[in-house]
């Protein structure tokens, strides 16, 4: 399951066509989704803030690090949800019906760039600029609107754009908003 996990993350960073049309030809459920790719991947980013927050922060110890690691996971669970919910509202502006077993897992999948940082981060705190990969997070969208989802040509560049912002943004929101609070 672990070694499927990481193969997943970077055949959708690597080979991002190839890995939508694969994703596409699966006959996974929701619950396979969420329990085999969703779920892990959310204990790794807690892992890796718990254990970046304990001994790679100037200030580390067992309170930083739990903080840490209930931020991480808030903001990626709650950006998930949100982003979700959101793209498959917007659905029909795009001539795609309403499914959200079937956004949820392509929202799950196009946030591999930012489970991605999520887990290299925590490890390399002081370089900030390790940021600017998400917008990679286009491309692999991108992909997975013309893979994935079928969106036509036309309401492709507006679709990419608005669920590039939500999955990019919401997780970025939620953490800034729980870091100011609880910390």
């Amino acid at each position: 399951m672990w070694r499927d996990i990481f193969v997943t993350i970077i055949q959708l960073i690597v080979a991002s066509p190839s890995a939508w049309k694969e994703i596409d030809k699966e006959d996974k459920s929701q619950n396979d989704f969420v329990g085999r790719f969703l779920h892990p991947v959310i204990g790794i980013i807690a892992l890796a803030a718990f254990i970046g927050g304990m001994w790679f922060t100037r200030d580390g110890g067992l309170q930083g690090a739990l903080k840490s690691a209930i931020i991480n996971v808030v903001s990626i669970y709650g950006g998930f949800y949100i982003s979700s919910y959101a793209i498959n509202e917007a659905a029909p502006r795009f001539g795609l019906s309403k499914n959200l077993a079937r956004f949820q897992k392509f929202t799950g999948y196009s946030s591999v760039v930012v489970f991605a940082l999520y887990m290299i981060v925590p490890f390399l705190s002081d370089f900030f600029i390790l940021w600017l990969l998400v917008l990679y997070t286009l491309y692999v969208v991108q992909t997975g609107a013309l893979f994935f989802l079928n969106v036509s040509a036309g309401k492709r560049l507006n679709f990419t754009l608005l669920a590039s912002a939500l999955i990019i943004l919401a997780p970025a929101v939620i953490r800034g908003l729980f870091s100011f609070l609880i910390k």
